[in-house]
């Protein structure tokens, strides 16, 4: 479903600002479709009950999941790398990595601040009409 909505972003006009500012450092403004993914993201991501903390390009603040569906996984991600560029055709995609949270306590933002060594798995998922 959500590949579908970005397939389809420009005749569902989900295309261009969200009228919200990035909250990474080039302070770009966000992409309608920017919004739209890390809510797909962070939902997804939440409801599969394997994660404890998720970081986002697209959130100022780290999301503490709540107890009764925390797992032992940290993720950080861009859920759409590259949208500034949707306009133009160009490929997009989400990368993202996973760490383990470091002991069975209260999740804390020092449990994703690890050295990349600590790194479960890693990747790049790309999205567009000329993956090759």
């Amino acid at each position: 479903m959500w590949l579908w909505r970005l397939l389809s972003a420009g005749l569902a006009k989900l295309i261009g600002l969200a009228g919200e500012t990035n909250v990474q450092a080039s302070g770009e403004e966000q992409k309608k479709l920017d919004v739209l993914s890390n809510e797909v993201f962070c939902k997804a991501l939440i409801s599969s009950g394997r994660t404890s903390i998720l970081v986002s390009e697209e959130d100022e603040d780290a999301i503490f999941v709540q107890p009764s569906l925390r797992g032992k996984y940290c993720v950080v991600f861009d859920p759409l790398d590259g949208s500034s560029n949707i306009d133009c055709g160009v490929s997009i995609g989400t990368i993202f990595g996973i760490y383990m949270m470091n002991d069975n306590h209260e999740p804390i933002i020092e449990d994703v601040l690890q050295p990349g060594k600590n790194m479960l798995a890693a990747g790049y998922c790309m999205y567009g009409s000329s993956c090759t």
